[in-house]
C-alpha cells in the first residue's frame, strides 16, 4: 500500500512543486547491528533555503502534498530541515 500510493499518487503531486532544485528518495535498511531503522523511507527535497521550502509547501501544490501524506504514511511522518553541506558533489553519468 505505502509504495504503490507513494509512487503512483504522492510523487506525481510532489513533482508539481515549484521552486524545488532536486528530489531524492531512499529506503532505509537495518544497521550492521541488526537494529531496525526508525523510518521506512527518507525523501529529500532540495530548495535554495528553508524559507524557500516553507514558501513552496504553503502553495496549493505544497498543501496537496502535505494533505496526501497521511493517506499512505499511516504511522505518521516527520518533516525535518537541515543545512546540508556538499563535500563531494554527485555526478550522474
Amino acid at each position: 500500500m505505502f509504495d504503490r500510493h507513494y509512487h503512483e499518487v504522492h510523487l506525481p503531486l510532489t513533482r508539481k512543486l515549484k521552486g524545488i532544485k532536486g528530489l531524492t528518495i531512499g529506503k532505509l535498511d537495518a544497521g550492521d547491528n541488526g537494529e531496525k531503522a526508525p523510518y521506512y523511507l527518507i525523501t529529500a527535497i532540495y530548495t535554495d533555503s528553508r524559507e524557500a521550502l516553507n514558501a513552496t509547501l504553503a502553495t496549493p501544490e505544497g498543501q496537496a502534498v502535505l494533505k496526501d501524506t497521511p493517506n499512505f504514511a499511516t504511522g505518521g511522518f516527520t518533516l525535518l530541515h537541515d543545512d546540508e553541506e556538499v563535500l563531494i558533489p554527485l555526478t550522474l553519468s
